[in-house]
């Protein structure tokens, strides 16, 4: 249903033109990726940010990358191009590629499982090599781009408590953790009061409770 809505708002705004069989984001693709390549790499992904009108870092370009499955960071191949561009109906340019992921982002917050899809995404996206943890610098970027427009104030306490946290800066935050953190966002309240002692959560998010604690003392 959220998908049958996105196609709807992008043909509203594509009204009146001619071509719906997909050639636009083709042509699209071929504009902006990188010479001789056949992925659009890091400089095709800049040039796209602006003929969108956004930074690198903006949460759209994070929702674009998940929206199109992209396996790597700073990439994203033809297969990658074609498979997302069916998910998010028809853009005829950049800008409203641009409309089409804001619809999109805006279905997401308000939609659990696709939050939780979205979540997860940002993982395995960010993580390294081979590594299974992700740097507690990418988890604290990621946190407030997917999870700060509805949970700010936990995302601004456990950012500071990453922070302070060696250890954790020492061997990154694993999937279980990833996960258990929106979990928590989304369950506990800010003051952390209805937070049970004895619950199942991971010792990372018992550690900033009583840090918050702590804190508040």
């Amino acid at each position: 249903a959220a998908m049958n809505n996105v196609r709807a708002a992008m043909r509203r705004m594509s009204s009146g033109v001619k071509r719906t069989d997909g050639t636009a984001y083709l042509e699209m693709f071929d504009e902006f990726k990188s010479s001789g390549e056949s992925c659009i790499g890091p400089d095709g992904v800049e040039r796209l940010c602006i003929a969108m009108g956004l930074s690198p870092s903006d949460v759209l370009v994070l929702v674009l990358a998940w929206v199109m499955s992209a396996s790597q960071m700073g990439y994203i191949t033809r297969d990658e191009w074609t498979s997302g561009s069916c998910q998010l109906g028809i853009a005829t340019s950049a800008e409203t590629l641009r409309q089409a992921l804001e619809v999109v982002h805006e279905q997401t917050l308000g939609n659990t499982q696709r939050l939780r899809d979205l979540h997860q995404f940002t993982h395995k996206f960010c993580r390294e090599g081979q590594r299974k943890n992700i740097e507690v610098s990418s988890a604290q970027i990621m946190l407030s781009l997917v999870l700060g427009p509805i949970c700010d104030e936990h995302v601004h306490g456990l950012t500071a408590f990453m922070s302070e946290t060696q250890a954790l800066v020492k061997t990154g935050v694993s999937l279980d953790e990833w996960m258990m953190m929106m979990q928590f966002c989304r369950e506990i309240k800010p003051d952390c009061s209805n937070f049970q002692d004895d619950g199942a959560w991971p010792l990372l998010l018992d550690d900033y409770v009583e840090w918050r604690r702590e804190k508040a003392s």
